[in-house]
């Protein structure tokens, strides 16, 4: 962690006293002590057992290690969400955050597994589509997002919108998909309708929602996927250009994937899959397509890197659930999880290996996608 974020210089990074040093070293541990054992037992950390080590104090300076640019996306959450967690920390507690690498978060997670240690000092925001680079296999993703432990997830909506309608589909027909790659948000789009036997047919180079509007009206594609926190506004220019709903990518859920709450009335991919093809031909392509569509609802997700503490896992946590009301009241179109649900969202996100194997083994035969 240090090496990533370094000490700010500064009267703010002054060493205090060794009376007041010592005191607020006890006041963490037992604000540490208090997190454990009030608010793991909600967040699924297990406490320490009698006799067990004191739990550590809670870093004086914490981090979050954000994708770049400095303006970005990642950044403007950043700029939301830390002074909220800060505030819900251990008092005095300061927060700074880093930005490193592109919009993707491929090479912040990187250097989150090679340089960050797990002293409770530093956690990564990503975007949905560093665990989609992960699960697609890209050559640069170094690191493994099934063993991050997560303290909050911000979700969205993701529908996939067609010129054709539902009661069009069928097995056999072809469907062309605007995408800026077949591994972005649009892979459950493209997974989903092949696995109802339907042809994706990605069109490239779609980077944007005015792109893709401009891809609809000139009939360039059939369909395409409106995600992030605006897509209830999305679907009503979508549908000027004669383009309807027909599934979305669900919200994860311990269970699984379950409907939209924002928008019940629409199918997820799984029950169009039934009622088009019956059974699907494979389990394992199901499973990924629900790693893939939880990876492309979520907006960020901010986590904590593997074999951290138990009791800095537990105070982030506890910040990240004290903070979410007040964040939620300042976003729309997002749902924020904390605790036991951000849990259950990226455990959907991290399917086992075999699964991953299946997913880059369909994305090599059926969209000729092989990493650079």
């Amino acid at each position: 962690m240090r090496d990533v974020l370094p000490t700010p210089t500064g009267s703010s990074s002054t060493r205090l006293p060794p009376d007041q040093t010592g005191r607020r070293v006890l006041l963490r541990s037992v604000a540490a002590l208090m997190a454990l054992s009030g608010t793991a037992r909600a967040t699924g950390v297990t406490a320490s057992p009698v006799g067990a080590p004191p739990p550590e104090p809670f870093p004086e300076t914490v981090g979050l290690l954000v994708p770049g640019p400095q303006d970005g996306r990642m950044e403007r959450w950043a700029g939301l969400i830390g002074p909220a967690l800060r505030d819900a920390m251990p008092p005095g507690t300061r927060l700074r955050h880093l930005s490193r690498g592109g919009a993707d978060g491929v090479t912040a997670a990187n250097q989150f597994t090679a340089r960050v240690t797990p002293d409770g000092g530093t956690a990564l925001l990503v975007p949905g589509e560093t665990v989609l680079a992960w699960l697609a296999g890209d050559p640069r993703a170094r690191f493994d997002a099934a063993g991050w432990l997560p303290v909050l997830a911000g979700l969205t909506s993701g529908v996939l919108c067609s010129r054709i309608p539902a009661t069009a589909l069928h097995p056999g027909i072809s469907l062309r998909v605007a995408c800026a790659s077949q591994t972005g948000p649009e892979l459950a789009a493209l997974l989903g309708l092949d696995l109802m036997g339907i042809e994706p047919l990605p069109v490239r180079g779609v980077h944007d929602a005015a792109a893709a509007r401009q891809a609809l009206a000139t009939q360039a594609a059939d369909a395409v996927l409106l995600s992030g926190p605006m897509t209830r506004e999305q679907l009503a220019d979508a549908a000027a250009l004669g383009a309807a709903p027909l599934f979305t990518l669900g919200m994860p859920t311990a269970g699984g994937t379950a409907r939209d709450p924002l928008l019940p009335g629409l199918p997820i991919a799984p029950e169009l899959i039934g009622r088009l093809r019956g059974p699907p031909p494979t389990a394992g392509l199901v499973a990924a397509w629900r790693a893939a569509a939880a990876a492309a609802v979520t907006e960020f997700a901010l986590v904590l890197p593997p074999l951290t503490p138990a009791t800095l896992v537990a105070m982030w946590r506890h910040a990240g659930t004290e903070a979410a009301p007040d964040l939620q009241t300042q976003t729309r179109g997002l749902r924020l999880l904390a605790g036991a649900e951000a849990s259950a969202a990226t455990t959907t996100m991290a399917c086992d290996a075999a699964r991953m194997l299946e997913l880059r083994r369909w994305l090599a035969m059926r969209l000729n996608w092989r990493p650079a």
